[in-house]
């Protein structure tokens, strides 16, 4: 008799272990899918089928709403904090403690993001021996691009490619970019003659950053390094000359997180003020004939850039 009772019991509990609670999420970041993942990890196959949850990103904050039968629904607000998978951690806590699944003081209150943990004391050093720099402040990116982009100046329109590297964060909001470039040889006449150049550049840059819920907004401005190489064809003595120019300017660029890193497209304006003409000489003597180098650039680029940690 207590045999078949325990029996009855057992058949009338819910099955939780094969069910799953639904979520979905407006953002990439942080995605329906990492949420899910995550719950895994504090519910038993992700929580009750009867349940749902979404979460919704808007500006500053991410609202996470929970519907479960028979009961009011719960909506909470947690202000963006940390990465994509920083945010996913949070709004799985969130649901699962709702759910009443977590085990007591298995984790921290969900409305705070995690502590760093406190360093240990370097240790001493000894005679000989250097004592290494400390790492990278909590929250710092490193991303390492590549862009493709086309440009307009003076004499037309042109194309290249580039990569990048940029700590966008590297002093909260505010960061750095270096990039360099290289866009497709151009012609034009001078005189008798073809002069065939190109400019390959290597760019330093001061960034800001401006969230708009999952989408990020980058002013940058900075420096710029031209090496700039011209070769004449089709004279009588076909010279060539390489020099080095220097440039400023500045961009805006539109950026949305992903998994591994980001997206972006990216409108730049350079200038260089010094100036370069490409000079004919005539034969038989005559007027030299100059034609001016191109003084601005704009270019258009779209991109992608992969996280190093």
């Amino acid at each position: 008799m207590k045999r078949l009772f325990l029996t009855l019991l057992l058949g009338t509990m819910p099955t939780l272990a094969h069910a799953a609670a639904r979520v979905s999420s407006d953002s990439a970041c942080p995605s329906a899918g990492a949420i899910s993942q995550r719950l895994l990890g504090f519910l038993t196959a992700g929580g009750p089928e009867e349940a749902s949850a979404h979460v919704r990103v808007d500006g500053e904050d991410m609202h996470i709403e929970l519907v479960t039968p028979g009961e009011e629904k719960r909506e909470r607000v947690v202000s963006l904090s940390g990465d994509c998978e920083q945010r996913a951690d949070m709004a799985a806590l969130i649901i699962a403690a709702w759910l009443d699944a977590l085990p007591s003081g298995a984790v921290k209150a969900p409305s705070l993001p995690p502590s760093p943990p406190t360093p240990a004391p370097p240790p001493a050093a000894e005679p000989g021996l250097a004592v290494a720099s400390s790492p990278s402040a909590p929250g710092t990116r490193t991303l390492l691009g590549a862009d493709l982009f086309g440009m307009a100046d003076a004499r037309g329109a042109n194309a290249g490619l580039g990569i990048e590297a940029a700590m966008p964060n590297l002093l909260g909001d505010f960061g750095w970019a270096a990039e360099a470039s290289i866009s497709l040889p151009r012609k034009m006449t001078v005189g008798q003659g073809t002069a065939r150049y190109f400019r390959p550049t290597v760019a330093l840059a001061a960034t800001g950053e401006i969230h708009l819920g999952s989408w990020m907004l980058r002013p940058r401005a900075g420096a710029a390094l031209g090496i700039l190489s011209v070769k004449g064809s089709n004279y009588e003595a076909n010279n060539s000359t390489t020099t080095v120019t220097w440039g400023s300017g500045g961009g805006l660029a539109l950026a949305r997180a992903r998994q591994h890193g980001e997206i972006w497209i990216r409108l730049d304006a350079l200038i260089w003020p010094q100036g370069r003409v490409v000079r004919s000489r005539q034969v038989p003597a005559g007027p030299d004939i100059e034609v001016a180098l191109p003084a601005w650039e704009a270019r258009l680029f779209v991109g992608a850039s992969w996280g190093l940690r």
